[in-house]
């Protein structure tokens, strides 16, 4: 009988702790910013050639944005939008191990980039990575 009450307090524990660490994160993340944001976003392609474009939006998030401005396409899943196009440059993790990386103000994105939140002057950078 003991075992059951220790089984069933470390569930109740488990849960709450579940529950508080959703939390935390639900109410941590950044959110969208409403309003026009200037953004820029820079390619750097496989040869090392680099592109910049300038976007004024109303838009609150990267990929929808990019996505309808046809600088980048991939493939939906469950997790959101698998980018494998930049540019019109296509990364093929099959042919050599290539990628694309995404970068906001110097960091790596945490999030695909539907989940980037668009913020005024800043830089996103899409470099094609190998390896």
């Amino acid at each position: 009988m003991k075992k059951q009450h220790k089984l069933l307090a470390g569930a109740a524990v488990f849960c709450l702790l579940a529950v508080l660490m959703f939390t935390v994160w639900r109410t941590s993340r950044p959110e969208p910013a409403e309003g026009e944001k200037h953004i820029t976003v820079e390619v750097v392609h496989k040869d090392g050639a680099t592109d910049s474009f300038a976007y004024d939006t109303d838009e609150e998030y990267l990929g929808p944005l990019l996505e309808e401005a046809g600088l980048i396409s991939g493939t939906e899943s469950q997790y959101g939008l698998f980018v494998d196009t930049v540019d019109g440059e296509t990364a093929s993790y099959e042919n050599d191990g290539g990628w694309w990386r995404l970068s906001c103000d110097g960091e790596d994105a945490q999030t695909g980039a539907d989940g980037v939140v668009l913020e005024d002057g800043a830089v996103y950078i899409w470099t094609y990575t190998v390896g």
